[in-house]
């Protein structure tokens, strides 16, 4: 596609995006955006760390950190949602500063044991370890809605607009860090890690920066899905919320930024549009899992590109046809 192209689609994409809340009026649907966006955002914290070659499966641990942090210090301590929202993403952050670089030498399946058993044992906590603090299995409820200048996030306008440029930043800080030197340092320690430390790389130090700045991000998703819902517990932030994050990944597309987005898209929508005929979203995830794997093992990303070559043949074939009518 041209640069004008590209430019007039994203020019569409802004208007819609922008005019949204006044297309989509059903509630279920708008519910449906904000879970997207939030999905979006998890999507691409955790491939940020994928590209350093580690398979987190605990991901889910860093953004329930970051949604009882920021309901902690606006419900116990008062201070605003903007606070409590920097402060989730910042308590993550360290909690995965210090969990890499105990855990970051190991690679493969050992690393992601170790965020398993993250995941684990932050759920526990959460849900067993002083009821009083973090509400036990019956959750916190009542989490204040953010507000600004005195005015409350009481409906949905607001909090799209809140999601939409959480997303819009964790995009840009994404794709400025891979096009970057950083970018290709992630890069190259994922393909051969032992190669990028033989020429003076300090892979420790890389995998770390990916680690935490993902964590970051997840805190920041799990602060706003707090403050969104109003309530939390810690069955909100099961081992499998992990396991759907990684696939959103890889059903989109690994190997490119815009792979996370697609997948996050595609499945929130396909699993919520089979909820009306059961709890069937394991089903969707697990197929949607394999027939990428078996069909388009580069993602839903790398469809268009798939599709272009056979639709080139019949166009140079239909050109031929009607040359020989002629």
């Amino acid at each position: 596609m041209s640069r004008s192209g590209k430019a007039i689609g994203l020019v569409i994409l802004i208007l819609v995006l922008g005019v949204l809340p006044w297309i989509v009026r059903d509630g279920f649907y708008r519910h449906l955006v904000i879970t997207t966006l939030i999905n979006i955002t998890l999507a691409m914290s955790l491939w940020l760390i994928l590209r350093t070659g580690q398979l987190s499966i605990g991901h889910v641990a860093l953004m329930a950190i970051g949604a009882y942090t920021s309901t902690l210090l606006t419900m116990r301590l008062d201070l605003s949602f903007w606070l409590g929202l920097l402060a989730g993403g910042l308590m993550s952050a360290a909690v995965a500063l210090v969990i890499g670089y105990l855990t970051l030498r190991l690679k493969g399946l050992y690393f992601s044991l170790v965020t398993f058993a993250l995941a684990e044992v932050v759920r526990i906590i959460f849900n067993s370890v002083a009821p009083g603090l973090f509400g036990g299995p019956e959750g916190i409820t009542g989490i204040p809605k953010p507000s600004i200048f005195g005015y409350e996030f009481a409906s949905f306008t607001p909090f799209y607009y809140l999601i939409l440029v959480i997303v819009v930043l964790a995009i840009l800080i994404v794709a400025r860090v891979d096009r970057s030197r950083i970018g290709m340092i992630f890069s190259a320690i994922s393909q051969a890690d032992s190669l990028a430390e033989s020429v003076g790389i300090n892979i420790m130090k890389y995998k770390v920066m990916a680690f935490v700045l993902g964590s970051f991000m997840a805190g920041v998703a799990g602060s706003f899905f707090a403050h969104y819902f109003s309530y939390i517990s810690a069955e909100h932030f099961t081992f499998w919320i992990s396991v759907y994050v990684l696939i959103y990944v890889v059903v989109g597309g690994s190997a490119v930024i815009i792979g996370p987005v697609i997948g996050a898209c595609a499945l929130t929508i396909a699993s919520q549009g089979f909820r009306s005929l059961g709890d069937y979203e394991p089903v969707v995830f697990g197929a949607a899992l394999v027939l990428v794997l078996l069909f388009l093992p580069d993602g839903l990303a790398s469809l268009p590109e798939r599709l272009r070559e056979p639709a080139l043949r019949a166009t140079a074939c239909l050109k031929r046809s009607l040359a020989a009518r002629r």
